[in-house]
C-alpha cells in the first residue's frame, strides 16, 4: 500500500503539478557542495518564474546527498516537495548512517513535506531486502517513477556514464530516451535546434568524492532529446519550443480550476464494484471528468460559431438573390455588408478565442486519460507509454496542443502494480471500455449514416427539383412571364428558387465540413471495429497476460485515432506552415 504522511493529499501523479524531479550522486564532491546549491537554486528559482498558476513540486528520493540537498532548496524557495521513498521507510533507514540519517530522519519529520513510499515489487518480501538485488530494483522502480512522472529532471552529475543500473547515469539516460530501451546519441547542437524537443533536463554538474574525474562545466546547462528520443543535444538555455509548452501546461492549470464547463454534468469513468479504489483510479477519474467538461464547453462554444457562420452565409446568399432577381434595393446590399462585417467579426473572435483548437486538445487529453485509466486498471499500463503515440501522429507539433506531452505525465501512478484485482481486471476493462466504448461509437455511427443519407436524398431531391426548374423555363417560358405572384412574375420566381435551393445545400455541406462529419463517420466506424476486434480477443484470451497484450493493442488504436482525427480537424481551420 502507497503511505502518505498527509490523508487528503493524493499520490502524486494525479493531480496537475509541475514536477521537477532529481536525481544525483550521493557523494558529492565537498568543495562543489556550495556551487551546486547556487545553481539549484538558480535553476528552480527559473521554473518557478515561468510557472504563474500551476503549483511547483520537487520529486526526490530523499538519499543522502544530491537527494537531500535539493530538498533542502526547494522548501528554502518555498516550494513544494515530495519524498519518494524507494521502498518501505523501514527498509530505506538501512540505506543511511551517521549525519546523512540524522539528515533523513529530520526531512521526514519536517510537515512541509509529503512522504510516499514505493512498496516492494511484485514476489518481493521484506527478508528478501537483505538482498543488494531487490534494493536495486526498487531504486529502479523509483528511477522509472522520476522517468515517467517528471516535467524536468534535474540531474547533479559529473557526466560520466557509469553502466549502474538505478544510479544516477541510468536514470539520466532512461529519461532522455523516455525509458525505450536504449541510450539516445548525443549529437552537435545547430544541428537538431530546430526540431520538436521531448524531454529536457536540467544537468548541474558535481564531481564524486571517490572518482573526482577531470574537470567538469561551471555552470548548469541542458540536456534536450528530440522527439523520437533517440538522440540528445546540449543547450545553455531553454528552447522555445519547450517554453511554449509549458505555457500550454501551466494555462492549461488555470483553465482546469476555472469555471469553464463547470456546470456540465460529468460522466465519470468508474463504477462501484468495479476495483477502481485506489488513489490513482479516483484522481484519473476526477481528472478525465474535468478534461471532458472542458473540451465540452469548448464543442459547444465552437459549434454554436459553426451554426452562425452557416446561418450569416445563408443570410447574405438570400440577401443578394432578393437583391438580384426581386428587388433591387440599396437596404439590401446594406443587409449583406452588414452580416459580411458581422461575420468577419466572429470570425475574428473565434481565431483569438481558440475555440476549436482548445476544444480538440481537450478532447485528445481526455481521451488520453479514459486509455490510460483502463491500462492502469487493468494492470497492462506498465509497458505502455502514451507519449510515444503522441509522438508518432505529431499532434503535439500544433499550436495550442503543445502542453499535451507534459500534461499527460499527471497520469502516470508511482507504480502499475496493485490498482485491481486480477482475476478481475479483464473483465472490469471489457464491461466498463470495451463494451461501453463499442456501445457509444455503434450508436453515433447509426446517427451519422442516418444524417448523412438524409442530405444525400435531400441533395438529390434539389437535383430533381432544378432540372425541373430548367426546363419548365425552357418550355414555358412565356407562360411563366405572365403569371404573377406578389407582383412578380413566375418567371424571376422561379429563378429565385433556383438559385435558393442550391445555396441551402451549399450552407448545408459548409457546415457539415466544418463540423467534420465525414471524419467523424470514418473514426466512429474504425472504432467500432477496433472495439469489437477487442471484445472478442478479451473473451478468447487464454490468460491474463494475452488479454493484456490485446489492451495495449487496443490503446495503440484508440489514441491513434483520437490523435489523427484532431489533426484532421486542426487541419481544416489552419492555413499549412508555408502558406501562412
Amino acid at each position: 500500500m502507497v503511505i502518505s504522511t498527509d490523508g487528503d493529499f493524493p499520490e502524486l501523479g494525479v493531480m496537475p503539478e509541475f514536477v521537477v524531479g532529481i536525481t544525483g550522486h550521493r557523494d558529492i564532491a565537498i568543495n562543489d557542495i556550495d556551487g551546486v546549491r547556487d545553481q539549484l537554486r538558480m535553476t528552480l528559482r527559473n521554473i518557478a518564474n515561468m510557472i504563474r498558476h500551476m503549483p511547483i513540486r520537487v520529486a526526490t528520493g530523499l538519499a543522502e546527498g544530491a537527494d537531500t540537498l535539493a530538498a533542502e532548496v526547494a522548501l528554502e524557495l518555498g516550494l513544494g516537495v515530495v519524498a519518494v521513498l524507494p521502498m518501505p521507510r523501514d527498509h530505506y533507514i538501512n540505506d543511511f548512517e551517521g549525519e546523512a540519517r540524522t539528515r533523513y530522519e529530520k526531512l521526514l519529520a519536517d510537515d512541509r513535506i509529503h512522504v510516499l513510499e514505493i512498496p516492494l515489487a511484485e514476489g518481493l518480501t521484506s527478508d528478501d531486502m537483505s538482498k543488494q538485488s531487490a534494493r536495486d530494483g526498487q531504486y529502479l522502480l523509483l528511477g522509472d517513477y522520476l522517468r515517467r512522472r517528471s516535467n524536468l529532471l534535474v540531474a547533479i552529475w559529473d557526466g560520466v556514464d557509469a553502466n549502474l543500473v538505478g544510479g544516477t547515469s541510468d536514470v539520466v539516460m532512461r529519461y532522455l530516451s523516455d525509458g525505450l530501451g536504449e541510450k539516445p546519441i548525443k549529437v552537435k547542437q545547430e544541428e537538431h535546434q530546430a526540431e520538436i524537443c521531448g524531454n529536457i533536463l536540467a544537468w548541474i554538474p558535481a564531481r564524486r568524492q571517490k572518482s573526482p574525474g577531470g574537470e567538469l562545466p561551471s555552470d548548469a546547462s541542458y540536456l534536450i532529446s528530440n522527439a523520437n528520443y533517440d538522440c540528445y543535444w546540449q543547450d545553455e538555455a531553454i528552447p522555445d519550443f519547450v517554453l511554449t509548452r509549458w505555457a500550454g501546461f501551466d494555462e492549461f492549470y488555470a483553465e482546469r480550476h476555472s469555471d469553464r464547463g463547470a456546470n456540465l454534468p460529468g460522466y465519470g469513468l468508474s463504477e462501484a464494484g468495479d476495483g477502481a479504489t485506489t488513489s490513482v483510479a479516483h484522481g484519473l477519474d476526477a481528472e478525465f471528468i474535468r478534461a471532458d467538461q472542458i473540451a465540452r464547453y469548448y464543442q459547444a462554444r465552437s459549434h454554436k460559431l459553426f451554426a452562425l457562420f452557416g446561418l450569416l452565409a445563408a443570410s447574405m446568399g438570400l440577401a443578394f438573390l432578393i437583391y438580384a432577381k426581386l428587388l433591387a434595393s440599396k437596404f439590401l446590399l446594406i443587409i449583406y455588408v452588414a452580416l459580411f462585417a458581422a461575420g468577419f467579426l466572429g470570425f475574428r473572435y473565434s481565431h483569438r478565442q481558440h475555440l476549436h483548437s482548445k476544444h480538440l486538445a481537450y478532447r485528445a487529453f481526455a481521451e488520453t486519460l479514459r486509455v490510460q485509466f483502463f491500462l492502469i486498471l487493468s494492470g497492462a499500463g506498465a509497458r505502455y507509454n502514451p507519449r510515444r503515440i503522441l509522438a508518432l501522429t505529431s499532434v503535439d507539433q500544433f499550436h495550442r496542443f503543445e502542453w499535451l506531452q507534459d500534461a499527460i505525465r499527471i497520469a502516470e501512478p508511482l507504480v502499475y502494480f496493485g490498482h485491481c484485482e486480477k482475476g478481475d481486471a479483464l473483465n472490469v476493462v471489457q464491461t466498463r471500455w470495451i463494451g461501453d466504448q463499442l456501445g457509444y461509437f455503434e450508436k453515433k455511427r447509426h446517427l451519422l449514416h442516418q444524417q448523412h443519407q438524409r442530405l444525400e436524398t435531400i441533395k438529390v431531391g434539389l437535383l430533381v427539383g432544378s432540372v425541373i426548374g430548367a426546363l419548365a423555363l425552357i418550355f414555358f417560358k412565356k407562360t411563366l412571364i405572365h403569371l404573377e405572384m406578389m407582383g412578380y412574375d413566375s418567371k424571376a420566381w422561379l429563378v429565385f428558387f433556383m438559385g435558393l435551393l442550391p445555396l441551402w445545400v451549399a450552407v448545408w455541406e459548409l457546415y457539415q465540413g466544418k463540423m467534420a462529419t465525414r471524419e467523424l463517420l470514418w473514426q466512429y466506424a474504425n472504432q467500432s471495429r477496433y472495439f469489437h476486434a477487442a471484445n472478442r480477443g478479451i473473451e478468447q484470451a487464454a490468460n491474463l497476460e494475452d488479454g493484456h497484450k490485446i489492451i495495449r493493442d487496443l490503446a495503440d488504436k484508440a489514441l491513434i485515432e483520437i490523435y489523427m482525427w484532431s489533426v484532421h480537424r486542426f487541419h481544416r481551420e489552419h492555413e499549412p506552415p508555408a502558406a501562412g
